[in-house]
């Protein structure tokens, strides 16, 4: 039985592999608009993670690459794909190449959702890493000069401060105590009750030019400024920037993740349609071959068998005819033999006509698949 029954002609499945190239071209763009986004949105970050989280960085970008390439093949494949079901639909291994061809589409197109399924778990792993990263690379900020650098690179440029909040930096010992003087009445005044000394001070980086006045980073060193921070202005906080490096980081990498599931949904909508447009197409001129005329009319089938009405096939010779004529040969050869004889010649000559029959069918059938047809290229 089948399902999905749509009869086209020969400009008709023209049209119809016109609207199939269209679709695996729509398809391709998609996968590379999904790179370059991605890419463009992630590539200021992704620089700066490179040197702390590398393996996770390759790893984020070759899942990315991998659909996409995958997604180029499928391409490639399916345009010689619908150029052979036009000029060769009697091809032996139409049914088969087409089939595969179909099923890694489909798996690929599928693929992609994997891929935004581990790109989402690595991207949560790589944020709780990365919090503490930077947590070690504040405490070591004054005494690995790597560190200091990548800290001020990173606030500057993402515009953060601290790892989660810009209070990171008063609450993580990173300056070394020895250096400064016990007798300051400021630095009594900022130790604590168990005589540890954390002074509210941030690096330069922290500073945001958005807030036209001066930037209250180090009491230590702003003396002119220390009554800010007795008054406990709100200028304080006002001058240095508001979010954590790893909040920084975290957006624009979440905007391309919800770019990859968007694009590999779309991916995967077009990829249905193309399964659906190709089984069409494929059944629809194996049939105008199977009923002998390559130019002619032919049903697409979605679903069931493919069989073609016994009125349109090319005729044969008649079963009855055959035997007939040979029934009547057996009678007149044994008039000379005994009953006995005459019994087996007839099943011999039935036996004999039923299989020349058979392969007289088989052989027409053979050539009907074979015949050339000169359907034009897509253009």
């Amino acid at each position: 039985m089948a399902w999905g029954v749509f009869t086209f002609s020969r400009d008709g499945r023209a049209r119809l592999a016109g609207v199939l190239r269209a679709l695996l071209i729509a398809q391709l763009v998609v996968s590379l608009c999904m790179v370059i986004f991605c890419y463009n949105t992630s590539l200021r970050v992704m620089l700066l993670l490179k040197h702390i989280h590398k393996v996770t960085v390759l790893l984020l970008y070759g899942l990315i690459l991998f659909q996409a390439y995958g997604m180029k093949l499928h391409y490639t494949g399916g345009l010689r794909l619908i150029a052979l079901l036009l000029k060769c639909p009697h091809w032996k291994r139409a049914t088969i190449v087409s089939s595969v061809w179909m099923m890694s589409g489909t798996i690929v197109a599928a693929n992609g959702m994997l891929v935004y399924a581990a790109c989402r778990g690595t991207l949560k792993a790589l944020m709780k890493e990365l919090s503490s990263s930077l947590r070690i690379g504040i405490s070591q900020y004054l005494t690995e000069p790597t560190w200091k650098a990548l800290m001020d690179t990173m606030q500057v440029e993402l515009s953060c401060c601290g790892a989660d909040k810009p209070t990171d930096w008063h609450e993580i010992p990173w300056i070394n105590m020895d250096f400064l003087n016990e007798g300051s009445d400021l630095v009594m005044k900022l130790a604590g009750a168990d005589g540890k000394v954390l002074p509210p001070v941030s690096p330069y980086s922290c500073c945001t030019p958005r807030v036209l006045a001066p930037c209250y980073h180090d009491p230590l060193q702003q003396s002119e400024w220390r009554e800010v921070w007795s008054e406990s202005s709100p200028l304080l906080s006002a001058s240095l920037h508001t979010r954590g490096c790893v909040e920084a980081v975290r957006a624009p990498l979440t905007r391309a993740l919800l770019a990859l599931q968007c694009f590999n949904m779309l991916v995967f909508l077009f990829q249905v349609l193309i399964v659906v447009l190709t089984q069409l197409l494929r059944t629809s001129a194996r049939e105008a071959v199977l009923r002998g005329d390559c130019t002619g009319s032919g049903r697409g089938i979605l679903l069931g068998d493919m069989r073609v009405p016994p009125d349109t096939m090319a005729p044969t010779s008649s079963m009855e005819d055959l035997l007939g004529s040979s029934t009547s040969a057996g009678t007149n050869t044994s008039a000379n033999t005994s009953a006995n004889a005459s019994t087996k010649a007839k099943a011999h000559a039935t036996k004999m006509t039923a299989a020349w029959v058979t392969r007289r069918t088989r052989r027409h059938a053979h050539r009907t698949l074979r015949t050339r047809s000169s359907y034009p290229d897509l253009s």
